[in-house]
């Protein structure tokens, strides 16, 4: 094992403990980056380099969701 996916190991477990510490704080910003933390690796791990330019979009999309502010539509007269 190399020094790249031991590096890598260590910015999963961190992207994992800042998202589960935005959840907590609800931190949205938190949210994102541990979701961006997280998910660049394990793109990379599996081999899906051509995602790697997705990531935040990605990111953004489940701290969206994470936080719960996802309500329906509301129509004002």
């Amino acid at each position: 094992m190399n020094l790249l996916n031991i590096s890598f190991v260590i910015l999963i477990i961190v992207g994992l403990l800042f998202a589960a510490y935005g959840l907590h704080k609800k931190s949205q910003l938190s949210i994102f980056f541990g979701g961006m933390a997280f998910l660049a690796p394990v793109f990379h791990f599996i081999g899906w380099t051509p995602v790697l330019p997705f990531v935040a979009p990605i990111a953004l999309v489940i701290s969206y969701f994470g936080m719960k502010k996802v309500n329906p539509l509301r129509q004002t007269l």
